[in-house]
């Protein structure tokens, strides 16, 4: 007789009891919070870099499209 402790969670997609929603949407707002605080860092620190025609080197522009990533609890 063989003893296991493995959990499947296969399935871990579908969940969809509140706490699950509720750590979700706190993780992607998490994530989103410190890509845009990492991004201010990084322009804030290039911000004086010029071109030859006086434009600034380092710009933002614009998003990548939104794309999940697996966590313990699922695609985020």
């Amino acid at each position: 007789m063989e003893t296991t402790n493995i959990v499947d969670f296969a399935r871990r997609d579908g969940i969809t009891d509140a706490l699950t929603d509720l750590l979700r949407t706190g993780a992607q707002q998490l994530i989103a919070t410190a890509v845009e605080a990492e991004l201010a860092g990084y322009l804030a620190q290039f911000s004086d870099l010029r071109t030859e025609a006086g434009h600034a080197a380092v710009v933002r522009n614009g998003h990548h499209p939104t794309r999940p990533f697996q966590t313990g609890i699922g695609p985020v």
